[in-house]
């Protein structure tokens, strides 16, 4: 038996795992995780990590149980909630990454991408007033954001508003006539020059 200044401790293996993330070994990190919290079960951060590894991994329903895990340790990480609200999405469950993102955002109200998310989740549950309104905060947080335009777009969209949808097009041609194009073909949006003002 090796003395146990050789012993493997916790602190090891998550410095171990972290460094493997950096050097993309995330498979490897994962094993290390997997070691730390079979003997450490209250690491939060470990169950955090791991639980965005196993999403990464698609293994949606291992990451929710760690995620999950990782909140119980520590309720107020907005990063663990937001990596939750993710996999949530992923799994359809939108109205509950609605309550993650929601307190992701009274938690740290600069993130945009929490604000587009929960702009994501309330158009899939149908609620496109509140989604608009998230969704404005986002292209306020990071006016750049293409995604959030289009998503505003689409919202205005579904509510009968060809004026507001055009408007976000307009905004779009600025800076990505890509995505621009994308919300004048799916929402259509005249062609320049077609235009009735």
């Amino acid at each position: 038996m090796a003395p146990d200044r050789f012993r493997v401790t916790p602190r090891v293996l998550f410095l171990f795992a972290q460094a493997c993330i950096f050097f993309k070994q995330h498979a490897r990190a994962l094993q290390a995780l997997e070691a730390l919290l079979r003997e450490t079960p209250d690491h939060a951060r470990a169950w955090s990590i791991a639980g965005f590894l196993y999403a990464e991994k698609g293994r949606h329903a291992d990451a929710i149980a760690a995620l999950e895990r990782a909140l119980s340790l520590a309720p107020d990480d907005p990063a663990t909630r937001f990596n939750l609200s993710f996999v949530l999405q992923k799994a359809g469950r939108h109205e509950e990454a609605i309550g993650h993102l929601s307190r992701v955002v009274e938690l740290n109200p600069t993130l945009d991408r929490a604000w587009y998310g929960l702009g994501l989740s309330l158009i899939h549950c149908g609620r496109f007033r509140e989604a608009i309104e998230r969704l404005t905060e986002a292209a306020r947080l990071q006016p750049l954001n293409p995604y959030a335009r289009y998503q505003l777009a689409a919202a205005w969209f579904k509510l009968g508003e060809p004026e507001k949808v055009r408007t976000q097009y307009r905004k779009l041609k600025g800076f990505d006539p890509k995505v621009a194009e994308h919300v004048r073909m799916d929402f259509g949006v005249p062609k320049d020059g077609d235009e009735v003002d």
